[in-house]
Parts: C-alpha cells; structure tokens; sequence
C-alpha cells in the first residue's frame, strides 16, 4: 500500500527539524568548506546540501509548486502554493561555530502566507504558526512580550551592505540616548521567532530578503506583534524594511528610531539564483 502524501503543512514541520538536524551535523564538522557570495556573506556546503534535500522534498510530494531559496534562487506562483527556503539563516556564525542560527521555511498561497517554521537545532526547539492553531513553540502556544515600558525592553538588530552603514550608527545612537538594550545576534529569522516568544521585545532590520523574513514575520504577527506590511512593500521581489514589536513597544520604538527607509538603501533585486558564482 502506498504511503500517504503528507499535508503541506505537516511536511513543513517535517522537513524543518530534518534540515536542522543536517545542518547540525555539519556545524559540528571539523572540516566545513566555505565561500564567499560578497563582502559579509558566506556561504557553506551545509546550505547547499540542506537547500536541495529541501528541494526534492517538496517537489515530490507537490511538484507543482513553487521555491523560492537563498542559495539556488526561484520566483514565486502568480497562484497557488510558493515555498520560502533558508536552508541556514545566520550563515556567518554557523561558519565560525557561533551557535546562534536556524532553519528557516514558509508556505505562501496566493502570495500570501499561511504558515511558517523556524526551527533552532541547537535548542531543539521549533517555532512554527498557521492560520488554524496561531504562533507555537512545539506544541505551546506563545505570545509576544507584555513590557509596557524601553526601560525593559531588549530590541533585536540587523543590518547589511545593502543599506548605509550610517543608518546602523543612527539606530545604535537612537537606541543608547533612550538607554534601551539591543544585540545584534546575526540570524534574523531567529530573531523574528524569539520576538513571537516573548525573548525580544522587537527586530528591526532596513531590509531583509524574502527567504528570512516571510517566515519569522508571520510567526510573530500570529503571536500577535504589531508588524509592517512586507508583502505589500513588494518584499517578495525585492526584499524590505523589517519591523515586528511587541504592543507595548512598537509606538514608543518606532518614536525614536530613524525611518527604515531613510538614508540610501542598497537593495538589489534577488537573482533567479541568488548565490550567484558561489553555487556553481
């Protein structure tokens, strides 16, 4: 008897711990090649691998949908179902055995999403959310943090070459004269999904590609943090500003940071494969 395809949105939590597991068992490799995609960006044969395992996944047991993915690139269905792969988001400090990093991975319908995971292997945990049951950690149900003051607060930070380092001098500036903590911890879907948590009070981010953002943005907002509209800002194409706060924080952040948009962004348009030489 043949085995039954499984749902998409189980195959999403299927296929998240699996790549996190693999990716994991590269992090802990002595001998983990690396390449260069540009100044700051690295790439690792841990992405590939992870990224075409995930490929072949979904396309076996739903060949008519769509992949968009960091490192091999792909352009989303006008309808129907796109799926939004990191193989590795925090690339950098999984080269340098930083065990800061996650599987990142979202299901869009009609370019709109419906569900998303972010699994960490390192804590083994899964944060993951869908229209039905809202933002979850495994099985629990999570919520953005309730801090009704900045004294509290910690904000989550990335930056990029695609935007002026000057914008970065002017969040940390903003930031430090409110006294207000923040880390850049390099893994911005991470981020976005410890915001859902509670863990953050906020991720602000000038521009992220569609492949880190959809995911965690959407696993945040189902917790309920107030979030900009990165579709609409033609994010899937291009990328765009991040911004997922808690309630209690977002007013009051967005008060004293500069516009996201400010300064002069250096946003390229995401290639068909966007790790560029590095994936040949």
């Amino acid at each position: 008897m043949p085995l039954k395809t499984p749902t998409r949105f189980t195959l999403g939590k299927l296929l998240a711990e699996k790549a996190g597991r693999i990716a994991l068992d590269y992090f802990h490799a002595p001998d983990l090649r690396t390449d260069s995609k540009g100044p700051g960006d690295v790439v690792t044969e841990a992405d590939f691998a992870v990224e075409h395992m995930l490929r072949a996944a979904i396309l076996e047991a739903f060949p008519d949908d769509a992949i968009i993915g960091e490192e091999l690139g792909g352009k989303a269905a006008t309808d129907g179902y796109t799926w939004l792969v990191d193989p590795i988001d925090g690339t950098v400090n999984f080269a340098r055995r930083l065990s800061y990093f996650c599987v990142s991975l979202a299901l869009l319908k009609d370019n709109r999403p419906i569900a998303a995971w972010v699994f960490d292997p390192v804590t083994d945990e899964l944060f993951w959310a869908d229209t039905e049951h809202g933002a979850r950690l495994g099985d629990t149900p999570i919520a953005c943090a309730r801090n009704d003051t900045m004294v509290d607060a910690v904000i989550g930070l990335g930056f990029s070459g695609r935007h002026e380092p000057k914008l970065y001098r002017e969040y940390i500036a903003a930031l430090s004269l409110h006294d207000v903590e923040f880390r850049r911890l390099g893994a911005g879907a991470l981020c976005l999904a410890h915001v859902a948590a509670g863990r953050l009070d906020a991720y602000v981010e000038p521009h992220m590609n569609p492949w880190d953002a959809v995911g965690g943005l959407f696993i945040a907002a189902m917790a309920g943090a107030v979030t900009k509209d990165y579709l609409g800002a033609n994010g899937l194409e291009h990328g765009a500003p991040v911004f997922a706060a808690s309630p209690a924080t977002a007013e009051r952040l967005l008060a004293i940071l500069p516009a996201m948009e400010s300064g002069t962004p250096q946003h390229r348009q995401n290639d068909m494969r966007s790790a560029g030489k590095a994936a040949t």
